[in-house]
């Protein structure tokens, strides 16, 4: 394994990382940073490179108002496209996108993605999944915060390499009897015989699991997994019947975000082992506690290593995370 802080030391907090691959072999990583998440000067930041040779970072949102989860995708004809949230409140979040086609360079100026009311409309967390047909199918979610929060996943559907997107139905799950809000940010992949699957960020200590035969058009009911979640965003990806998973291998409402770790299946996701371990917890002495709220989550970030970016290379995986809010990382893994 290579890592290195593509930003490490920002005044405030950065946090929410996504990558992409560039057609020359290095990166495009951006992020959000601003005095605490949900600031009003929260911004999205990109910065360009490899391991040991970053750019600069720059500002690509302009100056909408707090900006929340970056999500990037690189679209056949090698344009980039960088989806963000701009909202006040969590619940308020509109998606907004922004198109390069030098690279990362240079950026078009911020348009809404989709028209109509509020809610995580395209990528929501991590990069949308291209089917072998070209469609994409990006996790998505909405969150009601409240008296009674409800958060609910869906996917949404691109036909044309990410530009418009079609909303599907919720994932079904029995809000009478799930424990807590509910689930958001979930991750895909697709098997071998055609059958995508999703695990998604719960409130129910672990990660909930729904399946699609129909190409993302309809999704089983959502039920637990076996794999422990804190109520933090997790990244999957596969090659054939291998999928490797970056989380935190920890369960429990607002649990701990230490350790960081990447399991992996050899049987589509039926079931997990432990592969490798990005972060190790600081110790008992440094846990963080996390005081959410509609206007984002309030915390130092001590011994937080969390909301992985989990993508193919061509030699492996690349990874990057947040690391204790104060740094953003990329690392470099070989299967």
């Amino acid at each position: 394994m290579r890592r290195d802080f593509v930003v490490r030391d920002v005044p405030g907090q950065c946090h929410g990382s996504t990558v992409c691959l560039r057609g020359d072999g290095s990166f495009v990583v951006a992020w959000f940073a601003g005095d605490h998440e949900g600031a009003a000067n929260s911004r999205i930041h990109l910065a360009t490179g490899a391991v040991g040779q970053w750019s600069d970072p720059v500002v690509v949102s302009g100056d909408l108002g707090p900006c929340w989860n970056p999500v990037l995708h690189r679209r056949v004809d090698g344009d980039l496209l960088l989806y963000f949230k701009v909202g006040a409140t969590i619940g308020a979040w509109r998606t907004w996108l922004v198109r390069s086609g030098d690279g990362g360079r240079t950026w078009s100026t911020p348009r809404p993605l989709v028209g109509g009311g509020a809610g995580g409309r395209g990528p929501v967390r991590v990069p949308p999944l291209r089917l072998s047909s070209g469609r994409l199918l990006a996790g998505a979610s909405t969150e009601t915060w409240g008296e009674r929060p409800r958060w609910d996943a869906f996917v949404d559907i691109s036909d044309d390499d990410g530009l418009t997107w079609r909303r599907t139905p919720d994932v079904p799950i029995d809000h009478d009897t799930f424990p807590g809000a509910g689930i958001i940010q979930p991750t895909l992949w697709a098997t071998p015989d055609g059958t995508v699957r999703l695990l998604a960020r719960s409130t129910c200590g672990r990660l909930v699991a729904s399946a699609s035969a129909d190409d993302g058009e309809t999704w089983s009911p959502g039920a637990p997994s076996a794999v422990p979640n804190n109520n933090s965003g997790v990244s999957a990806c596969a090659d054939g019947r291998t999928v490797h998973l970056a989380h935190n291998p920890t369960t429990g409402d607002w649990a701990s975000r230490a350790p960081l770790v990447v399991s992996v299946s050899t049987d589509d996701g039926d079931t997990w082992q432990p592969w490798l371990t990005l972060e190790e917890s600081t110790g008992a002495a440094d846990r963080e506690e996390y005081r959410p709220a509609d206007s984002g989550v309030l915390t130092t970030g001590a011994n937080e290593f969390s909301y992985p970016c989990l993508v193919r290379t061509p030699d492996g995986l690349a990874v990057t995370y947040t690391w204790q809010r104060r740094g953003i990382v990329l690392a470099l893994l070989h299967p």
